[in-house]
């Protein structure tokens, strides 16, 4: 047991299981004579294991608080205080280091004034080494500190932030925070600014000072930032017309214009998105005082364009629904599982992209397995995610996939449901979307999903006990949608056959990341690609291992051909077969980032693409690179794959087949130029703006 607090710590954490251990561990270490302290974690809306993280914490007194849905940083603040025991409320962000004396220093604070005071410990960034380090964000931070140290006393509200405490007197005069803010910041200086109105001193106390080990790592997601606080500044002006802050402008001279010119070019979190993945691109290739001039533009333009945009412009990633009247709809996505890295994921991060204000809704998430960008996203998940064995490997939990789809009640003008499973099926308030990259493959295609299971195998018993039920609910699911896009001609075939729905084909588009920024060699393949592993030439698979995707075939077809290298990328249920198979001049890899699949395919001599896919999306992401595919004449590769331009055909996915395509390949002369063309024309911008564009239809049904 541990003594009554005389002090709570109030963290609000979203995601935060890979964050909190660090703070766990420094308040852990705090000096012997620190007061007795409790720490309330709130846990907002989404377990990903910080709850498990906080019960098995045992040296000091901390419990978790898990909100039963996403409320924002400010839902969550609002409830932590109002669960807090001590005297004394520290709010304390999830991504801090604290110093042994932090909570003494916070304490000692009130205790040695006899009236109310408000005290702010300031918070160093904390950059890990990169690009952006280098040519802004590491001397960006020691600016911003000093700064902040310096300010005089009746300024100090403009830096009431992540690290802070008040008397339980003052909560209860001066709280909640106002859910008015929904964006990135301002809820605490808005906070900040009522203790100043009120007459409460804030004090400066250095002794609390604490790291941030969570800045932003990007120009891209710095300006983002920039963005959001410019419109939740709006917001703030909008409740405090009388307080001494001046609105943002643009300056004189050059810099000003150009400042100027970047926010009226840049009306949106996803145009500043853009533009700040360019920028990431190519400071690491340029003088650093260019690089930081570059950088700051984007970041001093972006506020403007946030404050011009205002707060309804984008809100933010995991904050509450604002009061009052929306000036659009209210969009929210829905996937069937984030558990690995496919193009299915991928064309989800571009729907994100589409609609930076929707949440995803999911039955399970598991961010080792996909993509980091998902780490940036509002996602809620079913309750079968707490169940790790599923979480990892959702085909496990497949009797209970339907059931607990239809659980997942989902409060929205639109949702847009990117579906091969049960994604269709959850049910919505408004509008329905359904993106559908096939109708399910267990019910309609079983083959495919089962491969050589047995007779008596556990998923092939499941299956067929179970599918003529599981049809007809995802049939009546299918039935309720408002739009049903299909994303190639095949699945459109596919959906009238199984539905008797008519779905226009919405071709998805390849990810941009794929082609442009730094490579990385593979490691795994030192010496096997030539001296240092740098030589490439190698023939290329890309590739989740499933028995429908072939890749046995073309792993034979490579045995007969000891003089090529293929290399295979992917994981999944075949791997373990599929390494007893390859011979030395093949290898199997997984778990690439973008720089070394950018790596693998601008280096690779041909794709191979043997499998029937519903989409052929891995010759276009080839084709960014100028490479060549080497393709099975059937289902989605129809749609992208044109023979003589960007490559070559076979009929079967027999071995000796592909083997006569690598042949007829390295005597043709496909240009390079002419295939990256081809792939252009597969851009986000141009799925984005479709999809908006059915978005805005549906609401007008």
């Amino acid at each position: 047991m541990f003594p009554a607090p005389l002090a709570s710590i109030i963290v609000p954490s979203y995601r935060g299981a890979a964050r909190l251990p660090a703070l766990l561990e420094s308040l852990a270490r705090q000096e012997e004579s620190t007061p007795p302290f409790e720490v309330i974690v709130v846990v907002d809306g989404f377990d990903d294991g910080s709850v498990a993280l906080v019960e098995a914490e045992s040296r000091f007194d901390v419990r978790s608080l898990l909100l039963p849905e996403n409320r924002g940083r400010v839902g969550a603040l609002n409830a932590g205080f109002s669960a807090a025991r001590g005297a004394i409320l520290i709010r304390c962000d999830d991504d801090l280091v604290v110093p042994p004396g932090f909570v003494s220093a916070h304490v000692a604070a009130h205790r040695d004034r006899a009236e109310p005071v408000a005290v702010a410990g300031l918070t160093r960034d904390v950059h890990e080494d990169s690009p952006f380090a280098h040519a802004y964000g590491a001397a960006a931070a020691e600016r911003s500190f000093s700064h902040a140290s310096t300010r005089p006393a009746p300024e100090r509200w403009r830096h009431w932030a992540a690290n802070c405490s008040i008397d339980r007197a003052t909560w209860e005069e001066i709280g909640p925070y106002d859910p008015a803010y929904r964006a990135y910041g301002w809820e605490d200086v808005d906070f900040g600014y009522r203790l100043h109105a009120a007459g409460i001193p804030l004090l400066r106390v250095p002794a609390a000072d604490a790291e941030h080990h969570g800045p932003a790592r990007t120009a891209g997601a710095r300006a983002l930032k920039a963005f959001d606080s410019g419109a939740a500044r709006d917001t703030f002006h909008r409740l405090h017309p009388e307080a001494p802050l001046q609105q943002p402008v643009p300056g004189e001279g050059l810099w000003g214009r150009a400042v100027d010119l970047y926010a009226r070019t840049h009306r949106s979190g996803a145009a500043v998105e853009r533009t700040g993945r360019a920028i990431d691109r190519v400071i690491g290739r340029m003088p650093r005082r260019a690089a930081e001039k570059l950088v700051a533009l984007s970041v001093e333009g972006a506020g403007l364009a946030g404050a011009r945009a205002g707060a309804g412009s984008r809100p933010g990633l995991s904050d509450a629904p604002a009061p009052g009247p929306r000036t659009g709809p209210r969009i929210a996505i829905a996937h069937d599982y984030l558990t690995q890295r496919g193009g299915a994921e991928r064309l989800v991060l571009s729907i994100c992209r589409a609609f930076p204000e929707a949440e995803v809704h999911t039955l399970f998430y598991e961010p080792e397995q996909t993509y980091p960008e998902y780490r940036d996203v509002r996602i809620r998940c079913s309750a079968l995610n707490r169940v790790g064995v599923l979480r990892r490997d959702p085909r496990l939990g497949l009797p209970l996939l339907a059931p607990f789809a239809s659980r997942m009640r989902i409060d929205a003008d639109v949702v847009i449901a990117s579906s091969s499973g049960w994604a269709h099926a959850f049910p919505a308030r408004g509008k329905k979307i359904v993106y559908c990259h096939s109708p399910a493959r267990w019910l309609y295609l079983p083959e495919d999903y089962l491969g050589d299971a047995g007779r008596l195998d556990a998923k092939r018993v499941a299956l067929t006990a179970l599918g003529p039920l599981l049809r007809r609910l995802d049939q009546r699911a299918a039935a309720r949608a408002d739009l049903y896009l299909a994303n190639s001609s095949v699945v459109r075939e596919r959906i009238a056959r199984v539905y008797g729905i008519d779905a226009p084909a919405l071709f998805p588009p390849f990810s941009p990341d794929v082609a442009e920024g730094p490579q990385e060699q593979i490691g795994a393949l030192a010496e096997w690609t030539g001296p240092g592993g740098a030589e490439g030439g190698h023939y290329l698979v890309v590739s989740r291992l499933q028995p429908y995707k072939h890749v046995d075939a073309v792993i034979e077809a490579f045995r007969r051909m000891p003089e090529r290298r293929l290399l295979v990328i992917g994981k999944g249920p075949e791997g373990e077969r599929l390494r007893a198979l390859a011979p030395s001049n093949v290898r199997l890899v997984e778990g690439l980032s973008d720089a070394q699949m950018r790596w693998a395919y601008a280096r690779a001599a041909a794709l191979i693409a043997a499998s029937h896919e519903d989409f052929g999306l891995t010759p276009l992401e080839a084709g960014a690179h100028g490479v060549p595919t080497l393709a099975l004449r059937a289902g989605g590769y129809l749609d992208t794959v044109i023979e003589g331009v960007n490559g070559l055909f076979f009929d079967q996915a027999r071995p000796e087949q592909i083997r006569a395509a690598v042949e007829r390949a390295e005597r043709a002369a496909l240009d390079p130029m002419a295939i990256r063309d081809h792939a252009r024309a597969f851009s986000e911008d141009r799925f984005i703006q479709e999809l908006r564009a059915a978005a805005a239809s549906v609401t007008l049904r």
